[in-house]
């Protein structure tokens, strides 16, 4: 940044726009003259028009964005307000206060007051007033003192419009950067509670699986410990995501990973962005279809995400044994999420092409294609 107070991306802008009214004073001295507007040294005014026009092609090739937050850039940037407040001073000396060219100092003042900020955009304001008399005492043909007053009024008044503007704009930055710095704190507190849960999720599986039975009646303890390991594999992505929005290729990656690691599964998706909460219900889901297709059918296990105009989750074994009953835990699970979380719709039924299709179909609470 050029200084606390004048974000660099606001002085940036400020630039560009000086850039803009320097050509405009420029095309408009140029267009008095092709006018025939009478001016009182005619080689004087080509000459420093001539000047004005090289001088802002040359400050129109510096980079301004890299030099700006240096004092290199500061420097040039006074230099330039300096050069015009004597461009139009000069220019009114040389051409005469009737041309009326003395009301450039119009586009020039609201620069200055954009462009600095502290001393230096105090001193520039006062420096425009006294260009502005200075041009109007030493004009060839100087204009009637109520017409000077009326003037300096009138450029009184844009100054101070100019100011409100500024103090409105570099306000509206300030609260920009504040909320920007506020969501990135929310965000890494939201990312540090995901890692948290995820980690005691990862400890509660681990204590159910060492309290498991040593005989046949360890299914359950199993189960449970698969089912909380899905939900930490997705509280583990939403951690790296720093709790923002998934893509549903990452969720089902992570979760068929997590619920059939030793079964191939085909994963696809469409880039489709999931909010958090409910990638958290679609991982349940998706890891007790998952789960189920690995323990009932045979592989590969197919799982796609499909978008229109609401989403689906088809996943589909190879074939094998019946599906698990309709009223057993996993799946009751399923409908109950799908219904209630994700306010969606769930089948289950033999696929014509043998197998087993479990079918999942729900709105999107915010989806977009993602950030390549």
């Amino acid at each position: 940044m050029a200084t606390v107070a004048c974000p660099e991306r606001f002085l940036y802008d400020a630039m560009r726009a000086g850039l803009v009214l320097g050509w405009l004073s420029v095309t408009a001295v140029l267009a008095a003259l092709a006018l025939g507007v009478h001016v009182e040294r005619l080689e004087a005014v080509l000459g420093l028009t001539t000047a004005a026009a090289a001088a802002h092609s040359a400050i129109a090739a510096v980079p301004w964005r890299r030099w700006l937050p240096a004092r290199r850039g500061r420097v040039l940037l006074d230099l330039w307000s300096v050069g015009l407040l004597g461009y139009v001073t000069l220019l009114v000396i040389a051409a005469g206060a009737h041309t009326g060219l003395d009301l450039l100092l119009f586009l020039v003042v609201p620069f200055l007051a954009l462009a600095h900020d502290g001393r230096r955009r105090a001193l520039f304001l006062a420096g425009a007033a006294l260009a502005y008399l200075a041009a109007m005492a030493l004009a060839p043909d100087p204009l009637a003192l109520g017409a000077v007053a009326l003037r300096g009024v009138l450029l009184c008044a844009v100054a101070v419009l100019a100011l409100i503007l500024d103090r409105a704009v570099r306000h509206e930055a300030a609260a920009r950067a504040q909320a920007a710095a506020r969501a990135e704190l929310e965000h890494a507190l939201l990312a540090e509670s995901h890692h948290r849960v995820k980690n005691s999720l990862q400890t509660v599986a681990d204590l159910l699986l060492l309290s498991r039975p040593g005989n046949g009646d360890g299914d359950g303890f199993d189960r449970t410990a698969e089912r909380i390991r899905a939900i930490a594999a997705v509280h583990h992505l939403l951690a790296d995501r720093r709790g923002r929005a998934v893509t549903a290729a990452e969720l089902l990656h992570g979760v068929a990973r997590a619920a059939a690691p030793d079964t191939p599964c085909q994963v696809q998706a469409d880039d489709v962005l999931l909010a958090p909460a409910q990638a958290q219900q679609l991982g349940i889901v998706a890891n007790e279809l998952i789960a189920n297709a690995a323990r009932h059918g045979h592989p590969p296990i197919s799982v796609r995400l499909t978008l229109g105009d609401h989403a689906r989750l088809d996943v589909h074994d190879a074939g094998g044994a019946t599906a698990s009953q309709p009223d057993g835990l996993g799946l009751r699970l399923v409908r109950q999420v799908t219904e209630h979380g994700l306010h969606g719709s769930f089948t289950l039924a033999p696929d014509p092409d043998g197998g087993n299709r479990a079918h999942v179909r729900f709105p999107l609470v915010d989806h977009a294609r993602p950030d390549r």
